[in-house]
């Protein structure tokens, strides 16, 4: 009964090594247990105590999902749960597959499966990062952010520092359950060297700071878009940036809920306004074709800036209906504000506000270091614009931010992340936070931004470098196959 209960006991505490609870230094305790549930030579239910970690870990972590879908996109709260249920049993398949093809290619208490879980375990979660347009949340190498692992991340991203802490975990687990000494000191040999690519600066400052203003209006997500509060909202959001003093003025996701087109005279305003007093003004707003019905999810820049940016990375189900045939029946019951939004290009030109250039992403696209990356080596800095009202006061915005946080360490760029009603920070280039303002107040985080320069590896090459690394680890497993068994 003790051994079936560590698996879900496992899953939770896996959770809690992720954001908010800062318990990421002991994120390799909950994989340990499970690698070792899977590595014991007599007790081998890994199939039972994998399904039971993921649906313990993911339901945990991923409980939040129902919340927009039944309190502002008007589902049934038995659908908006379902809906929630359904995607804690398909992101828990990829664990649940990874133990089978563990339990199909070795033995149990063998080199060979020690040395293949982390090879599985990564695998899968890059094709949920692929799979569907991918859905990479909670990927192991996330709780280890601000650890000594993290380092790994410049150099192959967050699926690197997943490979090295899986790894190490595997082999711990494999001391503690054989009692050997060789794998724990392996473990130690590889912690030591992962830990050490820390000291590697990647990019470099590069010029002046200079001043920015994030503007976090807190506006209600129910009334967001009630077209009798719309033109208040706008006026609102005006006249914060209009008080603002600061080069760089931010608002976040459709802060303007106007489509583009449909504010051409205010915009226009605004334009000369910033562009007389050298500003820079930075917004979320749909742009696109009303008598077309083409939308797009966009910022825009008015004042001393020029440039636009078409987010290009759609959220499933918020902001499109992926296989729309087959799956009428969720705008049946769901009615969410623009979600039949067009994607834009995968590498557009980053934004110029003033002298300096920002990579731009808008909300989901956080979790995609793959996207973000394109804006680089050109981009000085990176721009981030969210809306997280959508979830409440859950975990969400936490695990969203350090998602944020992640691709700041990937990239080597200092971020500004403005959002409705938080979590609004300034990250420095390791994705630490410099400043940030409390969640679901109105209010103006103001501060400096070091503009960088330089590529890191993962800014090169992106996800091609764990691609190779995974190819030439599987090789080398199947090369010593004998001497693994």
């Amino acid at each position: 009964m003790l051994y079936a209960l560590l698996a879900p006991l496992a899953g939770v505490f896996f959770t809690f090594c992720f954001a908010p609870w800062p318990l990421g230094a002991l994120t390799v305790v909950p994989l340990t247990v499970l690698f070792a549930l899977w590595q014991h030579p007599t007790r081998q239910h890994p199939l039972r105590d994998a399904w039971l970690f993921a649906l313990a870990h993911l339901g945990s972590g991923l409980y939040w999902v129902y919340i927009s879908l039944y309190h502002f996109g008007g589902a049934p709260l038995p659908f908006a749960i379902l809906a929630n249920v359904l995607l804690v049993l398909y992101l828990a398949l990829y664990p649940l597959l990874a133990a089978w093809l563990m339990r199909r290619l070795s033995a149990p208490g063998s080199w060979r499966r020690s040395l293949l879980i982390p090879l599985l375990w990564t695998g899968g979660e890059l094709v949920r990062a692929y799979l569907f347009t991918g859905f990479p949340w909670l990927a192991a190498g996330y709780s280890a952010l601000h650890t000594p692992l993290d380092g790994l991340a410049p150099i192959g991203g967050v699926f690197l520092v997943s490979f090295a802490l899986t790894l190490v975990a595997s082999l711990l687990a494999r001391a503690v359950v054989l009692r050997q000494g060789k794998p724990l000191a392996i473990a130690v040999a590889l912690y030591a060297a992962a830990s050490a690519t820390s000291l590697i600066a990647h990019t470099t400052p590069s010029g002046a700071p200079f001043s920015v203003a994030l503007i976090q209006g807190n506006i209600e997500q129910s009334t967001k878009f009630d077209p009798a509060l719309m033109e208040r909202h706008l006026q609102d959001y005006i006249a914060l940036a209009l008080a603002r003093e600061e080069a760089v003025i931010i608002l976040p996701e459709t802060a303007f809920t106007f489509m583009e087109e449909q504010m051409t005279r205010d915009l226009a305003q605004l334009d000369a306004y910033f562009k007389e007093r050298g500003q820079t003004l930075v917004s979320g707003i749909p742009a696109g074709d009303l008598k077309k019905q083409l939308f797009y999810n966009a910022i825009i820049t008015l004042g001393d800036g020029s440039g636009r940016y078409y987010k290009h990375h759609l959220l499933p189900f918020g902001e499109y209906v992926p296989l729309r045939s087959w799956l009428s029946i969720f705008e049946k019951y769901v009615e969410i504000p623009y979600s039949n939004f067009e994607r834009g290009e995968a590498k557009q030109p980053p934004l110029m506000t003033g002298k300096y250039r920002a990579g731009a992403s808008i909300c989901y696209e956080a979790a995609f270091g793959r996207d973000m990356r394109q804006a680089l080596p050109e981009a000085d800095y990176l721009i981030n614009i969210s809306n997280d009202a959508w979830f409440k006061d859950s975990i969400a915005a936490d695990q969203h931010l350090q998602m944020n946080q992640m691709r700041s360490r990937e990239l080597g760029r200092e971020m500004a992340r403005a959002t409705n009603d938080g979590i609004t920070v300034l990250l420095d280039a390791r994705g630490r936070i410099k400043a940030r303002i409390p969640r679901f107040v109105r209010e103006v985080l103001v501060g400096e931004i070091q503009p960088y320069q330089g590529i890191t590896p993962y800014a090169r090459l992106g996800n091609a470098l764990i691609f190779a690394l995974l190819a030439l680890y599987a090789a080398a497993l199947v090369a010593m196959r004998r001497r693994l068994a």
